[in-house]
């Protein structure tokens, strides 16, 4: 079905920008030299007290022995705060290792990246970027169309870089219509929605479903490396990812992730904090000119297409603030810029940032426009903003 010598996906029209191309350097690479890095997703907020309780008093055994439990008290955390069976997960250093391992075991022919598309799963899965690309995050009918013709089909939802969410309801219903496929659903962004449990696919009744789930981005711990992979079919999930190494999981990351993971009461009001930064995001990048913002109020950053991304996003360097640039190699566009929303503390820095940027843009460009976020929108024949 999917792994290599199985039936594959048919090279046809539908891998027509396949992804290729300049994939621009990720999100947080400390390289941008910047005082205020809105190019990485990771929470600004992070991370939790408690995280930061447990790696002050670690007692010294805890460093000095080999993690011998280190999986299993993932595997038990993450099944209490997910509400499934622990021997339903599998568990990985955060969704990173599952996407590379996927890289390594499965023939790249049966693999499927829809378009637009995180930098990671391109480059585990170079070419395979899947055609027609939607302007703003995945429909339905595109996602359909993959499976139609992969074995796996490889998505994050919420999306990166756009910010769009489907609901788990049909995405549950399009993997129920396509049994022989395997629809991955990365929800590295999942807790910063208003009801992560609302939108999440785990649990749902598809045995042909796997969900990523890492504790980095949103609870402000991307150095620590710890997440978990979910399946019902734990054999389709282990034939995925392949054989995992002893001692897989670092027992120092673990402890991290674990006290993280119980912070319920602080990701409650950090969750509130971080949607009206993003409101207050939105305001910022709609008033820059010659801007098409597919404004979000669900998740933590904004998306926006400009023909003049690149210049944009230097004059913001200039100033001390990184973003994230996208192109054509990720399936956009005209080019696009994603924005972490700032801390409240940072607002004035970057608003005067923006300010700046705003004054390079041409006086003759076009004025900003900004479309509220719903479905994703099947991009017209040569549209240009």
């Amino acid at each position: 079905m999917w792994t290599a010598g199985g039936p594959l996906g048919a090279d046809s029209g539908c891998w027509g920008v396949r992804g290729a191309g300049d994939l621009g350097t990720q999100g947080g690479d400390p390289a941008r030299l910047v005082a205020i890095d809105l190019s990485t997703c990771v929470n600004r907020y992070g991370p939790p007290p408690a995280a930061l309780h447990v790696l002050r008093h670690m007692n010294p055994v805890d460093l000095l022995i080999h993690p011998y439990d280190a999986a299993d008290r993932l595997r038990e955390v993450y099944a209490r705060t997910l509400g499934v069976d622990a021997c339903e997960l599998l568990t990985s250093r955060a969704t990173s290792e599952i996407i590379w391992a996927m890289g390594r075991t499965l023939d790249p022919r049966a693999v499927a990246v829809p378009l637009p598309a995180y930098t990671d799963y391109l480059r585990a899965f170079p070419g395979r970027g899947f055609t027609p690309a939607t302007v703003c995050g995945h429909s339905i009918g595109q996602l359909d169309a993959a499976l139609a013709v992969a074995g796996v089909v490889l998505i994050s939802n919420p999306h990166n870089p756009t910010g769009s969410v489907l609901g788990s309801d049909e995405l549950t219903a399009l993997a129920l219509r396509h049994p022989r496929s395997v629809l991955v659903v990365d929800e590295s962004y999942v807790e910063f929605l208003r009801d992560p449990p609302g939108t999440s696919m785990v649990g749902c009744p598809a045995g042909n479903v796997v969900v990523l789930r890492s504790a980095s981005k949103f609870y402000g711990i991307a150095a620590t490396r710890a997440g978990v992979a979910w399946c019902r079919n734990h054999q389709l999930l282990a034939s995925l990812v392949g054989r995992q190494e002893t001692w897989g999981l670092s027992g120092l990351d673990v402890t991290v992730a674990a006290a993280a993971l119980m912070s319920h009461a602080w990701a409650t009001d950090v969750r509130n904090q971080l949607l009206a930064d993003s409101r207050w995001l939105a305001g910022v990048l709609g008033s820059l000119p010659g801007v098409r913002l597919w404004a979000n109020d669900r998740v933590h950053f904004q998306y926006a297409q400009s023909p003049h991304a690149p210049a944009l996003a230097a004059v913001l360097a200039e100033q001390g603030v990184g973003i994230r640039v996208l192109g054509r190699a990720h399936g956009i566009v005209p080019d696009a810029l994603r924005v972490v929303a700032p801390r409240r503390d940072e607002r004035d820095r970057v608003a005067a940032a923006f300010a700046a940027a705003a004054e390079s843009v041409p006086a003759e460009h076009a004025p900003p426009v900004t479309t509220d976020l719903g479905e994703a929108v099947p991009a017209p024949a040569g549209a240009r903003w």
